[in-house]
């Protein structure tokens, strides 16, 4: 009876304190997790990636704004990360989870694109970075959304209808200029919310985040 009174506290105990530290994933896990988006999203065979726990600091959301008042639990992730080179920059980028397992967030580098000389020529058309009005590619990206339901429904989405497509930013900076990031929110029946980033004038896709009410 004794033996059985010592096991239950220590039951107790473990679960106590288990509430109080969340479990993480294996970095094992988060990196399979990791490749398989970057693998999935942008059509590559990638197999190894480096990966570091990281803890962010946790956000409110009030009306739709990020609010931080410093009490809120860290956002707990995993950076997965294919050919960093020595100051962190990689050719793939993900984000996973680390107390879900869920890789949300996957980036390809810009740099790793290259241009055709037709497609170059059309980038020279912009002018500088300076000059450089986002509103003169506005038909461009209206023009992509075919382009980038087409690519979420063979790459990320085969099962799941669309609801909604808008069109969000155009933007670019001084690393990728001429290069330029068409950016998109897609909402799907199931309520994922993708947020997807085209590369113009190669319209290569770059980035995808996934949202929904656990990430």
């Amino acid at each position: 009876m004794k033996k059985l009174q010592v096991w239950i506290v220590m039951s107790c105990l473990v679960f106590l304190f288990s509430g109080c530290s969340p479990q993480r994933v294996s970095e094992a896990k988060a990196k399979e997790a990791g490749l398989v988006l970057i693998n999935q999203a942008f059509d590559a065979d990638e197999t190894e990636a480096t990966v570091e726990y990281q803890e962010w600091a946790g956000a409110t959301y009030v009306r739709g704004g990020v609010v931080q008042y410093g009490t809120e639990d860290p956002h707990r992730v995993y950076v997965v990360k294919v050919d960093p080179d020595e100051i962190g920059n990689a050719r793939y980028y993900a984000e996973v989870d680390a107390e879900t397992g869920v890789a949300y967030r996957a980036e390809r580098s810009p740099s790793t694109i290259e241009l055709t000389q037709e497609q170059q020529k059309q980038a020279s058309t912009l002018g500088t970075l300076e000059d450089f009005n986002p509103d003169s590619l506005v038909d461009v990206q209206s023009d992509a959304m075919a382009i980038v339901l087409n690519l979420l429904q063979t790459r990320l989405e085969l099962d799941v209808p669309l609801f909604r497509i808008y069109p969000d930013l155009i933007e670019s900076d001084s690393v990728d200029f001429p290069k330029v990031r068409l950016e998109y929110i897609l909402i799907m029946e199931n309520a994922v919310v993708y947020d997807i980033t085209l590369l113009w004038p190669s319209m290569d896709l770059i980035g995808v985040v996934m949202k929904n009410d656990e990430l």
